[in-house]
């Protein structure tokens, strides 16, 4: 089935999904002799059929293809890569045998590879991409009709995968996330920021599944139909998991599961399917409302994002001007250049945090630095200041290498800055824009310069729109700059850039407009006296973007300025006058901090690169460096902490304050004596038993190291009585367990039974996605953590305990 043919049934009625696989496997004990559920292709096919067939008589449309897990990372660790082409051409090949006739649309299922990309994961962005391509192709070879990608947390991960699977695969890609009750997801992700990203690399339905139950899913399905035009589906669990006698248990009813799908539908929602814990019956039951309906015709929505990780901007909704904050530019900073060359990101993190504060909508991000390796240096920028803002970026290079590889990098809808009338330039930026959906600053100039007139202005911007029309970039991407000229060099030039942007906004009305402001300024006295003039001229004209510092005051109404950019004061000479004493205002002192408050603000804000002075210096200048080290280190991380709680902070500033605690006490141990570093103590970190997931871990592990402790991480899929016998030879404050699956969870009891048995009075820790206080009070654990900041905080309690003994 072509992808046209798919998304005209899509508009024509309701598609029934099918409900859950894993959890129907685990239920029917057709998973205790596998390593994971993907060898069932090729071990016991029989099982996946009969998973299929019951979906299928249950009244299935759409039956996912048992390739959740298919992924080299996945099959390479447990020995099955050499079998990939096998699992996944029996996944598809089944579904067309359980079908005996029947139309029904086989898609691809693919999910997390189970590690994110860099800078939270290990990963490249490019390793990552390549592992979807693999198992994309082999869905492509081997007839998928179209490719659902689900259960996804990470918004790089899953740009990856879109990218991949567009670019290995002609058929429909429907893309999925999975959030928590409040919207959001791990990392930090919005609805409208996976709209965002998602709907800009040209997916063809947007979908929600798996973590909550039906009726908190329905809820985000509907913010989700005021977000998007795109189809919608609908995969809920059958409410959060718990473990009753041994047994995971999914509490939903069918009745409260059909209530929220029907109510889904009532809002827009065109597919309907279950996720964990959802049975056949359910599925049946839903076809027997749903299927062959006709969709519910949503009222279409206007909207134009940009975006991050953890936040999207609707530019339809923002009171003009849109505010791209030009700061993050080492240009005639002799400082700056130099911190960049030592890729030293301090004074980027600290430009970026203050214009964000200040009010800027966008922040620009360039980072021409002469001699140095841009395309690194702008990938490395990129990926530094997303993970401390919420603001989308604008990226800013001439360099073409390092605009693709820090687009790419982005995790969200990025602005480009910028492309322009030049055939070359042209034909090397617009498959960027295409590729990655990002928008882009189109300046109106060419091989021949700036145009002196409006009119030739315009007709440059006509030939940029042709070009964007030939390689595929909606008109709302492209937003134009009519320049921006130094009034006392061209004094009539400021209003030719004024009639330009009235005029684009009566040809080109689909296309916005943006100016760097400030360089009509240049050359002249108060300088912010003209910018502000010139752009509440702008701004009448129609202007929507202003390219500024957000610091500066944009309040400044003057006559003589007026007059200047109006080409009614000859060679500038009334306001020459007018400013002749003036004198630019003394920079603000800064306050001047201690050594420890440097510290703790550096560790708080995740600047590891200024970490490594600052110790050196308190090493160099105090009595007990140690002392004023780990007391300001844990006080930053302390309140790191209770971000992460009240949703301020989300996992990338937990890890980027993590790695710079962790240099603090690296620097530490290696310069002192050992003798007077007090260790706070080991710690055992494990994924337990046929539990390959490491993400949750991973990151607990980084915080357990950033208090001091030393973690022994001991990896994933890890037997019990290899943890406690572990637990016995080292002796640790602690050992931490780690389950993302209901499948595995029961093997913590085990562990704590082990360690019982042993006579070990080392306290057990757990946590992971379904795990809850009432399992840890049930199994005999001695805390549940639900995440990595409350595993710190018990780990360190007991540390003091120990003190106090």
């Amino acid at each position: 089935m072509n992808r046209e043919k798919f998304l005209d049934i899509l508009k024509s009625r309701v598609l029934i999904m099918d409900g859950a696989t894993g959890t129907e496997l685990q239920r029917k004990k057709y998973l205790d002799d596998v390593v994971i559920p993907e060898e069932l292709n090729i071990k016991y096919p029989g099982r996946i059929s009969d998973v299929y067939s019951s979906y299928i008589e249950a009244g299935s449309d759409i039956i996912l293809a048992n390739t959740f897990g298919a992924n080299p990372v996945r099959l390479k660790h447990h020995g099955l890569l050499d079998s990939a082409d096998e699992i996944i051409k029996n996944g598809i090949d089944l579904i067309r045998k359980a079908a005996g006739g029947k139309e029904i649309i086989a898609a691809g299922d693919i999910s997390s590879i189970g590690e994110y990309a860099q800078p939270l994961g290990r990963l490249s962005f490019d390793e990552v991409y390549e592992a979807f391509a693999f198992q994309a192709k082999l869905l492509a070879r081997h007839g998928a009709d179209i490719v659902v990608i689900e259960t996804m947390t990470e918004i790089k991960e899953l740009k990856a995968a879109i990218l991949a699977v567009r670019d290995n695969f002609k058929g429909a890609i429907i893309s999925q996330m999975t959030f928590s009750k409040d919207g959001t997801t791990v990392t930090g992700t919005d609805l409208q920021s996976f709209v965002a990203m998602a709907e800009s690399l040209g997916v063809d339905a947007l979908g929600l599944n798996c973590s909550i139950g039906s009726k908190d899913l329905a809820a985000l399905a509907k913010k989700l139909t005021k977000n998007t035009n795109l189809p919608i589906s609908f995969k809920p669990n059958a409410g959060v998991p718990v473990l009753i006698n041994h047994e995971t248990i999914f509490p939903e009813k069918k009745e409260q599961f059909i209530e929220a799908s029907l109510r889904a539908y009532a809002d827009g929602v065109n597919m309907f399917g279950g996720c964990c814990g959802t049975r056949p019956e359910f599925i049946k039951t839903l076809a027997g409302e749903l299927k062959n309906k006709s969709p519910r015709l949503r009222q279409s929505v206007n909207k134009f994002f940009f975006s991050a990780r953890t936040k999207a901007l609707d530019i339809n909704e923002i009171k003009r001007p849109v505010i791209i904050g030009e700061r993050i530019n080492p240009t005639g900073r002799k400082k700056f250049q130099e911190d960049l060359l030592k890729e030293n990101f301090a004074a980027v993190k600290d430009e970026a945090r203050a214009q964000e504060t200040a009010g800027a909508h966008l922040l620009d991000v360039n980072m021409g630095v002469p001699q140095a390796d841009e395309v690194k240096l702008l990938t490395d920028a990129v990926e530094q200041i997303q993970e401390i803002v919420s603001t989308p970026l604008c990226i800013d290079s001439s360099n073409i290498n390092a605009l693709a590889q820090a687009v790419k990098n982005c995790a969200g809808k990025p602005l480009i800055n910028s492309v322009n009338g030049e055939d070359e330039r042209l034909a090397q930026i617009l498959p960027i824009v295409k590729r990655y959906g990002a928008a882009v600053i189109a300046l109106t100039t060419d091989d021949n310069g700036i145009p002196k007139t409006a009119e030739d202005r315009l007709k440059i911007a006509a030939k940029i729109l042709k070009a964007a029309d030939a390689a595929g970039v909606e008109r709302k991407n492209i937003i134009f700059d009519y320049l921006v000229l130094s009034v006392s060099a061209s004094p009539e030039q400021a209003g030719e850039t004024l009639k330009a942007i009235k005029e684009s906004k009566k040809l080109y009305p689909q296309c916005l407009t943006v100016l760097g402001v400030s360089n009509i300024s240049f050359g002249l006295p108060s300088r912010q006296t003209i910018n502000s003039s010139f752009l509440k001229m702008a701004l009448s004209a129609g202007l929507d973007f202003a390219i500024i510092n957000p610091g500066e005051n944009w309040n400044i109404s003057d006559k003589y300025a007026k007059g200047l950019l109006e080409n009614k004061d000859k060679g500038a000479a009334n306001y020459m006058e007018a400013f002749a004493s003036y004198k630019k205002p003394a920079a603000k002192e800064t306050e001047s901090l201690s050594l420890e408050k440097q510290l703790y603000n550096e560790v708080l804000h995740g600047n590891k690169e200024s970490v490594a002075d600052i110790v050196h210096k308190i090493i160099a200048e105090d009595k007990n460096p140690f002392k004023i080290v780990n007391d300001n280190v844990l006080a930053a991380l302390n309140l790191v902490g209770d971000k992460f709680a009240a949703k301020e902070y989300f996992l990338p500033q937990i890890i980027l304050s993590a790695q710079a605690a962790q240099s603090a006490f690296a620097i530490i141990k290696k310069t002192l004596k050992k003798d007077t570093v007090n260790a706070a103590g080991k710690v055992i970190m494990s994924t337990v038993k046929g539990d390959m997931h490491d993400i949750g871990k991973n990151i607990v592990c980084a915080v357990l190291e950033s208090y001091g402790f030393d973690v022994v991480d001991m990896g994933v899929n890890v037997d019990s009585q290899i943890i406690i016998d572990k637990a016995r030879e080292i002796k640790p404050l602690a050992i931490g367990l780690s389950a993302l699956m209901t499948t595995t969870m029961p093997e913590m009891e085990r562990a704590v039974n082990l360690r019982n048995a042993a006579h070990i009075e080392t306290p057990i820790v757990i946590g992971g996605a379904a795990v809850t206080k009432k399992y840890a009070d049930e199994i005999g654990a001695d805390f549940y953590a639900k995440d990595a900041m409350e595993t710190a905080h018990f780990v360190q309690s007991l540390s003091k305990k120990t003190e106090k003994k």
